[in-house]
C-alpha cells in the first residue's frame, strides 16, 4: 500500500508540476499585453493589396501594416485578405479592428468611424481607356459609361461630379465584385468606354492581360487615404497614428 501510494503521490506531484508550468506559460504569455488585432485589406486591388501566386497577400498596404505591426510592440496585426465588399461589413459586426484598402476620409464615413490624422498614400485617379477613344479627360466623359462598386467611396465621387456638372454626366454603372482586370477587359472590348483606375494598378494588372489597346489619361482625380477603424477603437487610432 505504502509503495502503490508513492507511486500514486509521484504521478500526482508530475502532475501537479505539468498543470504548474502550463499555468506559468499562459500567464506569461496574457501578461505580455499583446493584443491581438484583425487587420481587413483587399485581395485583387494591385499593387496596394493582392494575393500573389501563391494566395499571399502583398502589395503597399501590406507593407505599410507590416511596418505599423513591427513598430507597435502592444499590438499583434492578424492580416485578413479579402473581398472589399465585406470589408465594411465585418468592421461593423466586429469580425475586423480595422481596414486598409486606399480609403478615402469621406464625411459620411467621418459620421461612423474614426480616422488617422496622418494619411499614407495618395490616390492620384486615372481613366483607363482604349487608345483609339478621344478620351483624355473628365469633360471627354459626358454621356459616356463606367463602371464603379457602390460601396466604393469613387462611387460617390463620381456622383459628386455629376452633380457638378448637369448636362455633361457620366453614366456610372454599379457593379460589384468585378475585378480590377474584369473592368479593363469591358473597356478594351467597348462594353464601356473607361475605367477609373490607378496608373499603378494599371501597370501592374495590365502585365498579366493579353491586351493592347488600352491607355491611361493624365490625372482627373485626387485623394489621400487612410486607415479606418470603428468608433470604439479610439486607443488603437491614436497608436496606429502616433507611429
Amino acid at each position: 500500500m505504502k509503495r502503490l501510494s508513492s507511486k500514486v503521490m509521484s504521478i500526482a506531484m508530475v502532475m501537479a508540476m505539468a498543470a504548474t508550468v502550463l499555468t506559468g506559460c499562459g500567464d506569461a504569455k496574457a501578461d505580455s499585453g499583446v493584443r491581438v488585432v484583425k487587420v481587413g485589406t483587399g485581395n485583387g486591388a494591385a499593387p496596394f493589396c493582392y494575393l500573389d501566386d501563391n494566395g499571399e497577400v502583398i502589395g503597399y498596404d501590406i507593407d505599410v501594416l507590416k511596418e505599423l505591426d513591427k513598430r507597435l510592440e502592444q499590438y499583434e496585426f492578424d492580416i485578413q485578405a479579402m473581398d472589399f465588399s465585406t470589408l465594411i461589413v465585418s468592421l461593423d459586426s466586429g469580425s475586423l479592428d480595422m481596414l486598409a484598402h486606399e480609403l478615402v476620409k469621406s464625411d459620411a464615413r467621418k459620421e461612423k468611424y474614426l480616422f488617422p490624422d496622418q494619411y499614407y498614400c495618395l490616390s492620384p485617379m486615372v481613366l483607363a481607356v482604349r487608345d483609339d477613344s478621344g478620351i483624355t479627360s473628365m469633360a471627354d466623359m459626358a454621356g459616356k459609361s463606367l463602371d464603379q462598386n457602390p460601396s466604393a467611396y469613387e462611387y460617390q465621387m463620381l456622383l459628386a461630379y455629376n452633380d457638378a456638372h448637369p448636362g455633361a454626366e457620366v453614366v456610372i454603372n454599379a457593379v460589384s465584385d468585378q475585378t480590377t482586370a474584369d473592368g479593363y477587359k469591358k473597356v478594351s472590348n467597348g462594353q464601356v468606354d473607361a475605367s477609373l483606375t490607378y496608373s499603378a494598378t494599371f501597370a501592374s494588372v495590365m502585365n498579366d492581360l493579353d491586351i493592347d489597346n488600352l491607355v491611361i489619361t493624365d490625372v482627373v482625380m485626387c485623394e489621400d487615404t487612410y486607415i479606418m477603424f470603428p468608433q470604439d477603437e479610439a486607443e488603437l487610432c491614436k497608436a496606429v497614428n502616433d507611429t
